[in-house]
């Protein structure tokens, strides 16, 4: 709708889009970056891949743009392709994602689709507080008296898979501490 709206008319709208994304894009990987030098935890598949693709996207700090198609080229650089879910981040690559069909040529993850299983996960501690969040209303959920047992089943899986992630979560991080004290020492 926007995109026929805008599109009619020579205003540069769709332009102004793109290069809000672009911030955007750039205001997050840079308060990622923050957050992990204040010692995020990080967890899971894409872990290792998110901090390097972190440590590379400083070299776009600074960076002056000047045209549409340098924003569309940042997008679509490969180092800036970390997305936040209501769960989960995503380290973005379209061929082993697991929300995407083999004929997809989507540039984004599709959320609906999202396994937290998938190879390009990582589950950062915003994401762990949200999941306990999560955690916290399914169980809420299967206290609703009446609820079929098809739902009742579903709910449980998800409580259960929801329980692992975050146990995992927090076993990655008590195994990094002596790695981390000992390259202090």
């Amino acid at each position: 709708m926007i995109q026929g709206y805008a599109g009619s008319a020579d205003a540069g709208f769709v332009d102004e889009i793109t290069f809000e994304q672009f911030l955007h894009r750039a205001e997050t990987l840079h308060d990622d970056a923050q957050r992990l030098e204040r010692g995020e935890h990080v967890s899971g598949p894409a872990a290792d891949e998110y901090q390097a693709r972190l440590a590379r996207s400083r070299s776009f700090t600074g960076l002056t743009v000047t045209t549409t198609s340098q924003i569309n080229n940042a997008l679509a650089n490969p180092a800036l392709q970390i997305h936040h879910g209501a769960l989960v981040t995503c380290v973005f690559r379209p061929a082993t994602a697991a929300c995407l069909q083999p004929t997809d040529r989507s540039a984004e993850p599709s959320w609906s689709r999202c396994r937290p299983s998938c190879v390009n996960a990582v589950l950062t501690d915003r994401d762990a507080a949200n999941l306990r969040t999560h955690v916290s209303v399914l169980r809420h959920d299967l206290d609703i008296p009446g609820l079929p047992e098809p739902l009742r089943q579903r709910i449980q899986d998800r409580l259960i898979a929801h329980q692992i992630q975050l146990a995992d979560h927090e076993a990655s991080r008590q195994s990094t501490i002596p790695h981390q004290e000992m390259d202090s020492e």
